[in-house]
């Protein structure tokens, strides 16, 4: 089944780079992993998916094969591990892909504590820049290619909930299963 989403891309390099699906709550998500690092994982109706492949494949130079390597399976036990309420913070490997400021976004979210949340506003202060700034937090969020992994759907709006790349059903839901285990 994930043939037909990869099969499009060319098969080059040494590099391999494993695909698979975990069956969520939520919903499907597709997950991509070499022997090193998690790559991405992102909900199957992802707008974004057939982009992240792309960039993927041109940057490290890969094939894509539907597998589980060990990355995959540890992801696979801490997912489950995850929407029982069991853990509060994954360890598998990230390697991310985005700008400077991206990048120091999603390394402050993996501070923000589970089951709490923080405004777009108090993430952008807490990386020294003005609040101000939200809507370019909220930016690198919906660039955010490790869906659950880097918690984006931890930061709300001052007003409302804000948005989400996977949609505000999601994050609502995300938000109400952390609660629940604090």
């Amino acid at each position: 089944m994930l043939s037909k989403i990869y099969e499009k891309y060319p098969k080059h390099g040494s590099n391999t780079v494993c695909l698979s699906y975990f069956d969520s709550p939520l919903g499907k998500l597709i997950s991509a992993a070499d022997t090193n690092f998690l790559y991405f994982i992102l909900f199957e109706d992802s707008k974004d998916l057939d982009k992240k492949l792309q960039t993927l494949n041109q940057e490290i130079n890969c094939t894509f094969v539907e597998d589980k390597n060990d990355i995959l399976k540890k992801l696979d036990t801490e997912l489950t591990e995850y929407f029982k309420g069991n853990i509060k913070k994954f360890t598998v490997p990230l390697k991310t892909h985005g700008t400077a400021f991206q990048k120091d976004v999603w390394n402050k979210l993996l501070e923000v504590p589970y089951g709490s949340t923080y405004t777009y506003g108090d993430l952008a202060i807490s990386l020294g820049r003005p609040a101000s700034h939200a809507r370019a937090v909220g930016a690198a969020c919906g660039a955010n290619s490790h869906i659950l992994l880097i918690p984006c759907h931890r930061l709300v709006a001052t007003a409302s909930k804000g948005g989400f790349s996977c949609g505000i059903d999601r994050k609502e839901w995300l938000l109400k299963h952390e609660k629940k285990f604090v």
